[in-house]
């Protein structure tokens, strides 16, 4: 997150808005460098729909900070139990899932120097015994097990890798968007062109096999907030739950900036008006013609427009994000480039 706040607005408001609009249960952020009083201030703020944990390492209050965001809407944020494992970098919360099962999910901020981080997964690793085992740790590790996984490709430490491997070995913990990718390459963090334009997937999501057994829809995607991280993400399913539907039709949002649109929802308004302002005596009411079977009407005739529309936008969109993205998977893989051709095509696009 690098801070709460970016220009003078609060990033709060943009978490709140993706977490609702992606339908997150759970998010883990890091660098939120949040304060016990800002953390009371946002659940405030947001009570109705977010409840954050986080912890801040009380030596360093400016940097680090971790914290987990449970979408109140979605998650039980009741009875959660946490573990501030190593202040300000590694929190563990205990959250009851389904019935009497629990989900533990570990949120990481590993240091960005090689000897630093290897001495924080050997901690972590000593420190956790003891603790709900994680079924999930997810985070910045600020660290790839693979040379494919950097752009330009080279192994990093191999004593901090051997440590994050010894950990996830007792842990049994595997890299899920890597099982699921087997060979592709994508990128969660990328530097600015002026600061070389280096890419790594230094994010990872890593879940024992119970939980990577019922798990799908692994991403790396824009998060939609001012950072330079992607977000990752996986839909995690409770194998006892039972199979809940696609729900109902929801208006996209970016429909009602189709001018089109919205003046054929204007030319529906001035006709519904009509038409109630025709019927306003009693006398001229009917179990056919009334104010409720004409405004129903009218919203049908609304959402058959909108949906009209939708389902010949989304298209376009949709298929100009795969172009991007089939475009951007070539580029990564075609070997007949240089590295720093295929660092500059890449951060273009």
């Amino acid at each position: 997150m690098k801070g709460q706040y970016h220009g003078g607005s609060d990033k709060w408001l943009h978490i709140n808005q993706l977490v609702c609009d992606q339908q997150i249960g759970m998010l883990a952020l890091q660098e939120t460098h949040l304060t016990k009083t800002e953390e009371d201030a946002i659940n405030d703020t947001f009570h109705h729909r977010l409840h954050v944990l986080s912890s801040l390492d009380p030596t360093s209050p400016n940097a680090k900070g971790v914290a987990i965001v449970i979408n109140k809407q979605l998650t039980n944020s009741k009875n959660i139990r946490t573990f501030d494992i190593i202040p300000g970098r590694a929190l563990l919360a205990r959250i009851p899932w389904h019935k009497e099962s629990h989900l533990n999910i570990l949120n990481v901020y590993a240091p960005n120097d090689s000897t630093s981080n290897e001495t924080f997964w050997t901690e972590l690793l000593s420190k956790v015994q003891g603790l709900p085992k994680p079924d999930i740790i997810l985070g910045d590790f600020n660290l790839v097990e693979d040379a494919l996984d950097r752009l330009p490709p080279h192994l990093d430490a191999h004593a901090a890798t051997e440590a994050l491997a010894q950990l996830r070995a007792s842990l049994r913990l595997t890299d899920g968007w890597r099982v699921e990718n087997p060979d592709s390459t994508a990128f969660t963090f990328s530097q600015s062109r002026a600061q070389g334009g280096r890419q790594s997937r230094i994010d990872h999501i890593y879940t024992n096999e119970n939980v990577l057994l019922f798990s799908n829809e692994w991403k790396i995607e824009p998060s939609g907030i001012h950072t330079d991280h992607q977000l990752i993400s996986a839909r995690v399913s409770n194998h006892r739950m039972p199979y809940i539907g696609r729900g109902r039709w929801s208006l996209p949002l970016f429909i009602l900036n189709d001018k089109e649109v919205a003046d054929d929802i204007l030319t529906l308004g001035r006709g519904l008006q009509q038409s109630l302002d025709s019927i306003q005596s009693p006398q001229n009411c009917s179990t056919m013609n009334n104010p409720q079977t004409i405004f129903k009407a009218f919203k049908d005739e609304v959402i058959t427009k909108c949906w009209s529309a939708a389902k010949k936008a989304i298209p376009r969109i949709q298929q100009k994000m795969n172009t991007i993205k089939a475009n951007l998977k070539t580029v990564l893989a075609d070997d007949s480039l240089s590295e720093e051709e295929r660092q500059y095509v890449s951060f273009e696009l």
